[in-house]
């Protein structure tokens, strides 16, 4: 395993564990660490309630690796623990001043008009999803994916992870089911491509590979049979050879057709946690001119990034900052889809 994926293991093994009761005494400059648990998780981990951290296989403990059992044996932990969050921010401070050159530096608008008329402080709620991201192939990949949306604008923001050094204060859960699974869902799919890039290409070199030393042995074969050919000139030899040769060919076909289909990719995502997090944000109201049509549109200044939000194309989900509008309703679309429509 890499470095990063060990440090994040340890990380969220630490977290983890500490939350189902446990005590981990881990120093950076250690290859292993202890951890103390209580009973209960001791018998969720079948382990002693004192037992050793590693990254290693093969040795005695909890081994926190991706091949070995480790998921499987954290899987009870995991069950036991609260899938959906609801929380509020402290109030954060607020852009002052005149908002208009921020916007205008910010986004690029592709056919409109779009002039910053208010700014009003608004509490708005963003929904942190968690995605397990698993390729399933020759060898297997696995990644957890945060996403955050805002609710309102269901624009994709890069916000912190709400459950690492934020002061956040929970609140009684929303009874509305959240309407951000879909924008969430195509980020982290995105998100799964770009992430997972390394691991498909090593994947596809291998299955290159493999398929070059399968068609070298049956090349191999077929030359041999080419050989004999020449060297045999009974006219019932050319029925034989003909024979042999669409046996080999179709072997290696049939080769081929075992290493696609070993080396097929399979992909999944499934939302594991949900934080619900609400926090007060600018809400900057710009009224947007498209030929004879006009509409308000919101922006949103947030202060944990200090930086305004990308919108959302109205069409395909994606947050981008160049944005166009439709003709009739004044929607925000991106580049790609007002290009498309503009084709159509």
């Amino acid at each position: 395993m890499s470095e990063r994926v060990e440090t994040r293991l340890r990380e969220f093994t630490e977290q983890l564990l500490t939350r189902s009761g446990g005590l981990v005494e881990w120093p950076d400059s250690e290859q292993a660490g202890i951890a103390i648990l209580p009973p209960r998780a001791a018998d969720q981990l079948h382990c002693g309630e004192m037992v050793r951290l590693c990254h290693q296989p093969g040795g005695e403990g909890l081994c926190l690796n991706l091949a070995t059992d480790f998921l499987d044996r954290v899987v009870p932990l995991l069950e036991a623990e609260p899938r959906i969050g609801s929380f509020r921010l402290p109030d954060l401070y607020l852009k002052k001043g005149d908002l208009g050159d921020a916007v205008s530096r910010a986004f690029t608008w592709l056919n409109a008009k779009v002039v910053p008329r208010d700014a009003r402080p608004s509490r708005v709620e963003y929904h942190v999803w968690f995605f397990l991201a698993t390729i399933v192939s020759e060898d297997r990949w696995e990644d957890v994916l945060p996403v955050t949306v805002n609710a309102r604008s269901k624009g994709v923001v890069g916000l912190p992870d709400p459950l690492a050094g934020l002061e956040l204060e929970p609140v009684e859960p929303r009874a509305e089911a959240p309407s951000t699974y879909k924008p969430a869902a195509l980020e982290a799919s995105r998100l799964l491509e770009a992430r997972s890039a390394a691991f498909v290409g090593r994947l596809e070199s291998r299955l290159e590979r493999d398929r070059k030393r399968v068609r070298d042995y049956y090349n191999a074969l077929l030359r041999e049979e080419d050989r004999r050919k020449h060297r045999q000139a009974a006219p019932d030899d050319k029925e034989k050879y003909a024979a042999k040769r669409r046996a080999v060919e179709l072997e290696l076909q049939r080769k081929i057709s075992e290493l696609d289909e070993q080396y097929a990719i399979r992909a999944e995502l499934n939302p594991v946690i949900l934080v619900r997090l609400e926090m007060q944000v600018l809400d900057i109201q710009c009224e947007v001119f498209r030929k004879q049509v006009r509409k308000m549109h919101s922006i949103y200044w947030n202060p944990l990034l200090k930086e305004l939000e990308p919108l959302a194309c109205s069409n395909c989900g994606v947050s981008a900052f160049s944005m166009a509008f439709t003709n009739s309703d004044v929607k925000p679309l991106c580049s790609s889809c007002a290009a498309a429509s503009r084709d159509a």
